[in-house]
């Protein structure tokens, strides 16, 4: 029995239904804030949002002068490739960057490489926090030095050394000796048993609540050149 060939007109359509969930989905992740000067991105951070941001960029030129991220994992198996690329953005139009919400892994290396770096108050009440870590092989997971040691060479330097590379080297000191080190900046103090902080180090150890972490006593943000909105 000969099988009745599907219209070309379906096909389209269908065709035509994939793509407008795409760009949908790309949609959400990225978005013009509110006072238009500002370029949001929300979410996992991907090649499409970067390449959505770049037009916006070069179709209004000096229109904005900000990048900000909201509740961001980082990126998948692109990250180091989409570091560079928002780097490259950041760089060719002095863009600033803005945190609300958590901002990890890829997301944190973009936001410290921003022109003035500024952490604002979450919307939910939870709290605004970076969270930085080494950069990995995405199939084999293992660190890559150096590109993480790269990384953090310029972080520091556009906090003007502020953000001290032997504090950002720490993600380096975990206890497997395999670079599963996390350092975490919060906008505001987190309670601890010994007292409230804002800066933690990780030691790549499952940990349940950051005060498990070992605190550096008297850090801020703002030592650190990260500015807080009020």
């Amino acid at each position: 029995m000969q099988k009745t060939p599907i219209p070309w007109q379906v096909i389209k359509a269908e065709l035509l239904l994939i793509l407008l969930v795409v760009l949908l989905l790309a949609f959400k992740s990225f978005r013009f804030v509110s006072d238009d000067t500002r370029l949001l991105l929300r979410g996992e951070l991907d090649l499409l949002s970067v390449t959505m941001i770049e037009n916006a960029l070069r179709e209004h030129k000096g229109k904005f002068n900000t990048l900000q991220f909201e509740d961001s994992p980082g990126a998948g198996a692109a990250a180091g490739i989409i570091v560079d690329q928002i780097e490259a953005l950041i760089n060719r139009n002095h863009l600033n960057t803005e945190a609300r919400g958590y901002c990890a892994s890829a997301c944190a290396a973009a936001f410290l490489l921003g022109e003035n770096r500024t952490l604002l108050k979450n919307n939910d009440h939870t709290p605004t926090y970076l969270m930085i870590h080494a950069f990995r092989n995405h199939v084999t997971r293992e660190v890559n030095y150096g590109k993480t040691e790269t990384l953090n060479k310029k972080m520091s330097a556009k906090s003007l050394s502020k953000l001290p590379l032997n504090l950002l080297n720490r993600i380096f000191d975990d206890k497997k000796g395999t670079g599963d080190g996390e350092i975490y900046i919060f906008r505001d103090p987190q309670r601890t048993p010994n007292g409230q902080h804002h800066v933690f180090v990780c030691d790549g150890a499952r940990h349940v609540v950051i005060g498990q972490c070992e605190a550096i006593i008297g850090m801020t943000p703002e030592k650190l050149g990260i500015r807080i909105a009020k």
